[in-house]
């Protein structure tokens, strides 16, 4: 029980540390590599989305899971890159909260029967819609592209934490909790999207 205690203190403590509820403000500083490494961790939209992405892929067959990360990743690559060269969506914000919802009903009821395909499908366009918020948000300089290499490594590193942190929760009949972060994840984001 101490172990379940501890887990859910160190999971609201990573929370606690995400410095806003969207971090597409353009407040925070866009040069080089270590900032967009820091990125991920000072939002809490996207250290939601990115750890939760981890732990839902953790409960997937080790194929899934491979192809969710890989995915996620060259998806939001391939968004950055397409805002960083000037395309825009009007409605980007409103799909990453919508991505926050998705995250969290995943893990809190599970995707039931959905086909992969479509799974697939939703991860590459919420992938494309964190990179396009990132992208738009550079102003272009020699420094965008290590910015958006540090974005990534940034991401990967929440991906993988969460397979581990889900991947040990299982271990330790703690599946639970992951439902718990799915609900979590899941109201902050409709509270986001509609307050």
């Amino acid at each position: 029980m101490n172990r379940i205690k501890l887990q859910c203190l160190s999971l609201a403590g990573l929370a606690a540390f995400s410095q806003a509820s969207s971090a597409h403000t353009g407040l925070l500083p866009t040069e080089g590599f270590s900032d967009g490494f820091q990125h991920p961790f000072l939002g809490l939209d996207h250290f939601l989305v990115m750890l939760g992405l981890g732990l839902w892929a953790s409960s997937q067959p080790r194929l899934l899971a491979k192809q969710t990360i890989g995915l996620f990743l060259s998806g939001m690559a391939a968004g950055a890159l397409l805002g960083l060269a000037g395309f825009s969506f009007a409605h980007v914000e409103t799909a990453i909260l919508v991505s926050l919802l998705s995250v969290g009903i995943a893990l809190g009821f599970g995707t039931g029967k959905l086909p992969k395909t479509l799974i697939l499908l939703s991860i590459a366009v919420f992938a494309a819609m964190h990179g396009l918020a990132h992208g738009s948000e550079m102003p272009t300089a020699a420094s965008a592209y290590s910015y958006i290499a540090g974005i990534i490594s940034g991401t990967a590193v929440l991906h993988f934490s969460g397979l581990m942190l889900g991947l040990l929760a299982r271990r330790a009949n703690a599946a639970g909790l992951l439902r718990v972060y799915g609900t979590l994840t899941g109201l902050t984001g409709a509270w986001l999207l509609f307050a």
